[in-house]
């Protein structure tokens, strides 16, 4: 049989010897001239023939044997085959071609049949036929070999695609298709794609990096985590250690240092951790927690390592905190001037600090795990028992004053604050810290005031019964003498003589009657018992009368007095004329008795001014011999005068001003000076007056002996935050017979408010939490009338000026300056009793 003519041909590498068969025996052609060629992996292969001459350039036509031999090769090959020629006409076909895709032709059938009719047989059955139709024109234009095209299919299956183009020697005449069902292959290979993708994306993702090496210690996989750059990432897989240390110019320690934890590993066959310090990019520290886990195959080899680290940096920065902050609590607790301890809920010692045992003179051993009873006084120890221990379990805090034994007998005060404190983790027991201060020197010293005291009180009584008798045995026959001697001096029969006598018998008297009077005065002002009126009067009018005696003195020595009035010529207010008459006249004296020439000038101002009160101020300028400075501080004390002469020149006492200024305290007021020697001296006075509120409405005031009574059976909260200052001032009030509760700051101010109703509350200025101020504005914004309008005195420890103005204008009713006595503090409840309280 004579072979004209034949294409390139496209078969599995099974069939291969059976072409060569064909080729070399019933087509008689040469094997070293067909060209069979053949993969490295034994896919199809690829033979060129040569043809015929009798062949024309219209087509090849293939003898009857030929294509029986063709058909049933194709017919064996697994996959779907087609062979078009040049015009796009099926030339050969399988049956596998037919049911791959559900034709109901045979292959013979599709013989000749064009590949355009045939797309639209199969058109249904293609998921997007518009890009199928699409590429298949692409592939018939492009004639270039083309693998692995996917064609998904409705039914869901995909279908590969390959194609070929068909030379003869270097003439087209047609192309080769083949087809296959990779479904399984490609969801099988997307399934493991996607678990691998899940478990990357988790492992990229952990906030930790991550290293898997293989048994020799190369890199088979690391997480974003532990390498951020990902062109470095990558270079990374299947090297070492050593060899990025050389690319990134690292120190060899580190990968000697990584070496020898991956070889203990591997030769003990179990996880290790360790921690590594490491200098970033920015040259700053960072720790990183590391463990290394080996893994072993079913057969117990070692089949990789597993890297873990986490970066321990703020971590440590926190530790690092806690143990600085550990470290300053800790000296507080032992360089503390304070006595610090814990106990457990039965008194037994848990920590004690330096302090405490210098003040119990023992050691720390000797004190950790003992019982506080046993440095407790028996008489004490069922203080501790019944009421200590039950007060710190039930409120959780307990405070008061407890007397220890030292270990030489010594008896020592301590007023302490303990806490109970409930830890957070409930496996840890609750237990009690202890702050307390050593006040047995306090303690000794108020029991020396307290017979200070007593002492004070006896002398008072023998110093009242004198000045009793002195008024009785020395004011009552002066007064009948300077009568007697104003009756004599009217006798027109009397010789010069005896008039000079009587005169001066007169003026003596006179002068003795006023030092009497001014020493009964400064005493009962000083021990508070100096009477005080609010009544309504003219200012303007009170102090002309005060003027009025001294004019003709003046005129005898040629003085002018002048009265420099920058008041209104008639201003009202409420309070004591009096007394506000016995000032003037005692600072016009001493300018009258000082000046000897020039002129005296008294002036009066208001310096404030309030809807409800007013300031006066009142001042006595002279043009006298003035006071030298370093005897100005001196003038308000009692038996001192300016001049040592003075007492010989000019007589007097030096009670003068000493009352003075008492007088001009009693009104709450102030009193200062200025001078110059041999050029004068002003005195300033102030006082506050409240201004008349309705005719006839004032009573008078009077200040008296803090009898225990006689302002009732008063309700006082005492707003104080030294526990010292609360016992001794809920002594006297007790004393006194008034009902007192404290609070120690101003929260506690409000709060007990709110539960009960006070007749009056001493205030402190200075407390923690909220201040004195702050708890007086809150209370005059509540809504019941009675807790809003109860009366507040402020307790203040600064005398600044313009400081009881913002008390005032807080809300507060009066105010005391501390240290006050406990007359100051009867004086101003009752003021305030007699004005708001009783009213």
């Amino acid at each position: 049989m004579e072979f004209k003519s034949y294409g390139i041909f496209f078969m599995n590498i099974n069939l291969q010897q059976q072409l060569k068969i064909l080729l070399s025996s019933s087509l008689n052609i040469k094997l070293a001239s067909t060209g069979l060629n053949c993969s490295e992996e034994g896919n199809p292969v690829s033979f060129m023939a040569s043809k015929s001459s009798n062949t024309t350039e219209a087509g090849y036509q293939m003898e009857p044997e030929v294509r029986m031999w063709l058909n049933m090769l194709i017919s064996s090959m697994p996959k779907a085959t087609l062979i078009t020629d040049s015009g796009r006409f099926i030339q050969l076909t399988n049956q596998q071609f037919c049911d791959i895709f559900h034709l109901s032709k045979t292959p013979e059938q599709l013989t000749g049949y064009n590949t355009a009719d045939l797309v639209n047989d199969i058109a249904g059955n293609i998921h997007d036929i518009l890009g199928f139709t699409s590429k298949t024109l692409e592939i018939y234009n492009n004639r270039q070999p083309l693998d692995n095209d996917e064609i998904h299919l409705k039914d869901g299956r995909i279908i590969m695609r390959d194609h070929r183009p068909l030379y003869l020697k270097e003439q087209f005449i047609g192309h080769l298709w083949t087809f296959s069902d990779e479904t399984e292959r490609i969801r099988g290979a997307d399934s493991i794609n996607k678990q691998r993708n899940f478990y990357e994306t988790i492992l990229d993702n952990i906030p930790a990096d991550i290293a898997v090496f293989s048994s020799d210690h190369r890199y088979r996989f690391v997480n974003p985590v532990g390498v951020k750059d990902p062109v470095l990432r990558k270079w990374l897989i299947g090297k070492t250690d050593a060899d990025y240390c050389v690319f990134r110019n690292k120190s060899m320690s580190i990968a000697e240092g990584r070496r020898a934890l991956f070889n203990q590993v591997v030769s003990t066959g179990k996880e290790y951790t360790w921690e590594e310090k490491v200098v970033n990019r920015n040259n700053e520290d960072e720790y990183h927690l590391r463990k290394m886990s080996p893994v072993f195959n079913e057969a117990g080899e070692l089949d990789m390592l597993i890297g873990y680290g986490i970066d321990v940096t703020e971590l440590k920065n926190i530790e690092r905190q806690v143990q600085l902050s550990e470290k300053k609590y800790k000296d507080l607790f032992n360089y503390s001037q304070a006595i610090i301890c814990t106990h457990d809920l039965e008194g037994n010692l848990l920590e004690v600090n330096p302090m405490l045992c210098q003040m119990l003179e023992k050691s720390e051993s000797d004190l950790t795990g003992k019982n506080l009873r046993q440095f407790l006084p028996e008489q004490d120890q069922g203080i501790f028992d019944d009421t200590y221990l039950p007060t710190i379990q039930n409120n959780n805090r307990a405070k008061g004053l407890f007397r220890v034994i030292s270990g030489s007998g010594r008896s020592v005060y301590l007023l302490y604050q303990n806490y109970k404190m409930v830890p957070d983790n409930p496996d840890q027991q609750p237990y009690v810290i202890a702050f307390a201060q050593d006040v047995t020197d306090r303690i000794k010293a108020e029991k020396q005031l307290k017979e200070a005291k007593k002492l004070t009180e006896e002398t008072a009584k023998i110093k009242e019964k004198f000045l009793a008798n002195m008024s009785h045995e020395i004011s009552s026959p002066m007064r009948s003498i300077q009568e007697l001697a104003g009756d004599m001096l009217v006798d027109a029969s009397l010789t010069q003589d005896q008039f000079q006598s009587l005169q001066s018998i007169h003026r003596w008297s006179e002068h003795i009657l006023t030092i009497v009077s001014d020493i009964l005065d400064l005493e009962q002002a000083t021990e508070g018992n100096l009477e005080l009126e609010e009544v309504n009067f003219d200012l303007v009018k009170v102090i002309q009368s005060a003027i009025a005696p001294y004019r003709e003195i003046a005129a005898s020595k040629k003085l002018e007095l002048v009265f420099d009035n920058h008041l209104t010529s008639s201003y009202k207010v409420v309070g004591d004329p009096a007394r506000l008459t016995q000032v003037a006249d005692n600072l016009l004296s001493n300018a009258i008795k000082f000046t000897h020439t020039g002129i005296i000038i008294i002036r009066a101002d208001i310096e404030k001014e309030t809807p409800k009160a007013v300031t006066l101020h009142l001042s006595v300028k002279d043009t006298g011999i003035g006071i030298a400075e370093d005897k100005l501080i001196k003038i308000f004390q009692p038996f001192a005068q300016a001049h040592e002469s003075t007492d010989r020149k000019y007589r007097g006492t030096g009670l003068g001003l000493t009352l003075t200024k008492k007088l001009v305290g009693l009104q709450h007021g102030s009193i200062w000076v200025e001078s110059q020697p041999r050029k004068g001296s002003t005195f300033h006075v102030q006082i506050t007056y409240q201004k008349p509120l309705a005719p006839g409405i004032h009573k008078p005031v009077a200040i008296t002996n803090n009898t225990p009574g006689n302002l009732g059976k008063l309700k006082i909260l005492l707003a104080e935050d030294s526990e010292i200052s609360q016992l001794l001032a809920r002594s006297v009030l007790q004393y006194w017979g008034f009902e007192s509760k404290t609070a120690s700051n101003g929260e506690e101010v409000i709060q007990m408010l709110e539960q009960e109703d006070f007749d009056l509350i001493l205030m402190d200025i200075q407390m923690p939490r909220k201040n004195g101020v702050e708890a007086t504005m809150e209370i005059r914004n509540m809504s019941n009338e009675r807790k809003r309008n109860v009366p507040i005195i402020a307790l203040t420890a600064t005398s600044m000026k313009g400081e009881e103005q913002k008390f005032l204008s807080s809300g507060m009713n009066d105010y005391i300056t501390k240290p006050f006595k406990e007359q100051e503090l009867y004086n101003v409840i009752s003021r305030v009793y007699y004005s708001v309280i009783r009213d």
